[in-house]
């Protein structure tokens, strides 16, 4: 092959697709952004709802609220949780009138008086993240209320109540710090790489293929003095160049987040924000090893997806039938990614790293979290750059195919 030749070809694709505003905005604007939004606003969204439900005093329906105990409302009561009669616990919830109602019997406060077992009815909307909330609320009240009345009866035979411990148990958090700073939600890092890497590179893949079918331009690229190997890796190339800026761009967004986060966000917040925060992500503190390393997995995985539109969208006779037949590889990272977000409780082993896209997700976070190893990344890295082989060459004997590249 001709190394000029290829450069012409790449150039070309990559000039014609800067011409439109709406690469420049999908490959670098969008993904920079993106990411940075998600990492800051979204724990800021959702510590500022729980913080609203913790301090807000919220009302509680309850069906007998005259039986219930003063100890026990004192307990409800120091929950920030407001008692309100209601006639039907369930209708009150399902109406939303209350988040929760809860059902006191007659004779409850007198049950526990006399030393006997009493229950109460909690009624709640499962899947309700607000009624989940006060459900988790009612249910400290209710436990602060058995611990006094536990202690009130133990003194009552002259015991002390802590007899009821003889084991304390402390958390010591065994995770490493960049599994801790990466949070519960790091799998969204190799998802969004990966799904810029597609979104980036699909509109060069289309135009280089069927667009220039549909302008009648690809048979004047054919009769002149270039070989169709050369035309396949020029367009390849340019197809890389974008997949690959936009998931760079993503991880410069990502990097740029967390320095947002540790810097400016962080020190200014709470104890409880900093935990809802590193629950969130956004503190990854990336080395240059890790950098270096979400790169080179971002190159080879950009290469795979250019080589795979490469060969859908040859097929295609228009832009929008090749549209059509690329819009479900979005599947191809979104299917992956619901199993990486569940890896520890799946307990995949080491083939996983032989599936392409399914491999390199899998990387990717074992590199946010500073868990990857050095034989799982041979395996990634080798599996990729020979599927990006296969796929390559399915698309080189392609464009030898009459019936292919002039299909109208």
């Amino acid at each position: 092959m001709r190394p000029q030749h290829i450069w012409v070809i790449a150039k070309k694709e990559i000039v014609s697709t800067l011409r439109d505003r709406r690469a420049l905005l999908s490959n670098i604007l969008i993904p920079l952004l993106l990411l940075p939004v998600i990492m800051l606003g979204l724990p800021l969204l959702l510590g500022g709802l729980f913080e609203r439900e913790t301090v807000t005093v919220t009302e509680v329906g309850v069906v007998g609220v005259e039986n219930v105990p003063p100890a026990l409302r004192a307990a409800l009561e120091a929950q920030n949780l407001s008692l309100v009669d209601v006639g039907d616990a369930t209708a009150a919830v399902q109406s939303d009138d209350v988040p929760v109602a809860i059902v006191v019997p007659p004779g409850f406060a007198a049950t526990i008086e006399a030393g006997d077992d009493a229950a109460l009815d909690l009624h709640a909307k499962s899947g309700n993240m607000r009624s989940e909330l006060n459900v988790g609320k009612v249910q400290q009240a209710v436990a602060a209320f058995q611990q006094s009345v536990v202690a009130e009866r133990l003194g009552r035979v002259g015991l002390d109540p802590s007899v009821l411990q003889p084991v304390s148990v402390t958390m010591v958090d065994a995770s490493s710090e960049a599994e801790r700073g990466s949070g519960q939600l790091s799998w969204l890092i190799p998802f969004f790489i990966a799904l810029w890497t597609l979104t980036g590179g699909q509109m060069t893949a289309i135009d280089a293929t069927a667009g220039e079918k549909e302008r009648g331009t690809l048979e004047v690229l054919l009769v002149s003095p270039v070989r169709r190997g050369e035309v396949v890796v020029g367009k390849f190339l340019a197809t890389l160049t974008f997949g690959l800026s936009a998931a760079i761009m993503a991880i410069v967004g990502y990097l740029v987040g967390g320095a947002i986060m540790r810097g400016v966000f962080l020190p200014q917040m709470g104890e409880d924000a900093g935990e809802m925060i590193a629950i969130m992500g956004g503190q990854f503190n990336a080395g240059i090893g890790a950098i270096g390393l979400l790169l080179v997995s971002a190159v080879l995985l950009a290469a795979f997806v250019a080589a795979l539109l490469l060969g859908i969208s040859l097929f295609a006779r228009s832009f929008k039938e090749a549209q059509s037949y690329i819009a479900p590889l979005s599947f191809l990272f979104v299917i992956p990614a619901l199993v990486l977000q569940f890896k520890d409780l799946i307990g995949l082993g080491d083939g996983v790293y032989l599936i392409p896209v399914l491999n390199v997700l899998f990387y990717m976070d074992d590199v946010v979290k500073g868990v990857a190893q050095t034989d799982q990344m041979l395996i990634t890295w080798v599996t990729l750059t020979a599927a990006t082989a296969v796929l390559l060459w399915f698309a080189y004997r392609n464009f030898k195919r009459e019936n292919v590249i002039f299909r109208t």
